[in-house]
């Protein structure tokens, strides 16, 4: 007997060309394939179609450098600059055997 399992995933997709942002919903059915492998249908308006990372095109300018994210991956937050006192950079650059 061969187990199925159909999900719901929405891509981000982003234009590098003309900074195009658009998502996209599939309908994703899994299921094995007797031999230990996993065959997987991908499904976009309820017609079949190729994985969502197969040769995306901007639907703006019809460019192909797009980069393609999962939602759920969401932009990260810039590192604060730490401020560091003059004895503490003293000791850094000593440290860093520079001063």
């Amino acid at each position: 007997m061969h187990e199925s399992m159909i999900s719901h995933e929405t891509w981000k997709y982003e234009c590098l060309g003309c900074l195009h942002e658009w998502q996209k919903e599939f309908e994703v059915g899994r299921s094995s394939d007797g031999h230990g492998g996993e065959a997987v249908v991908y499904h976009h308006l309820s017609q079949r179609c190729t994985c969502p990372w197969a040769e995306p095109v901007c639907p703006s300018c019809g460019g192909y450098d797009v980069k393609i994210l999962p939602t759920g991956w969401g932009a990260v937050a810039p590192i604060p600059r730490q401020r560091h006192t003059e004895l503490e950079m003293i000791f850094r650059l000593r440290r860093l055997h520079a001063y």
